[in-house]
């Protein structure tokens, strides 16, 4: 498998946008523009998993910082803990094609997003009915810092938070 860094420019970016309407059944042309707008917010980084010239999976995140859309959602809704908005990264996206899962791609792909960071701490959402993704997280040390979170969206999703340090990338923590 090879990493490939983001761009717009890559051959693997429409692949993405197909994979992602795939995966979650999301218009190829609005994530399009969500994607754009992605890449132009703070230390954003994300890599395409390729394996034999085929895309297995992408994932990519950015610094939060006040006044992006989801740094504020999520500042409202951990209300409780408003140090996790401080010096913190969001792992904005993450797809895996169900023909390459569980081949440890998701956690190459995490393991390399974070080990460069200078943030010290990451949060991700997932959808609270994605059982796979949920003990995923959970078992690479991600914490469930909030469930009940509905980002405008008619579906329940989880608020996860972790640490980002050198010696708890594989999910010893």
């Amino acid at each position: 498998m090879e990493l490939i860094p983001i761009t717009i420019r890559s051959e693997y970016f429409i692949k993405m946008l197909n994979l992602y309407q795939i995966l979650y059944g999301a218009d190829p042309l609005q994530m399009q523009k969500q994607f754009n707008r992605h890449f132009q917010y703070p230390d954003f980084e994300g890599y395409f998993a390729v394996i034999e010239q085929r895309l297995a999976g992408f994932i990519y995140g950015y610094s939060s910082k006040k006044g992006q859309y989801y740094h504020e959602l999520l500042s409202k809704h951990l209300h409780g803990d408003p140090s996790w908005m401080e010096d913190c990264m969001e792992l904005a996206e993450l797809g895996v094609h169900p023909k390459y899962r569980r081949c440890g791609i998701a956690k190459e792909l995490v393991k390399t997003l974070l080990e460069n960071r200078t943030e010290t701490k990451a949060l991700l959402t997932t959808r609270k009915d994605n059982e796979a993704a949920v003990h995923f997280y959970k078992k690479m040390g991600w914490k469930e810092l909030r469930d009940g979170f509905y980002p405008n969206v008619p579906h329940e999703y989880i608020i996860f938070g972790r640490g980002i340090s050198a010696y708890d990338l594989n999910g010893d923590v």
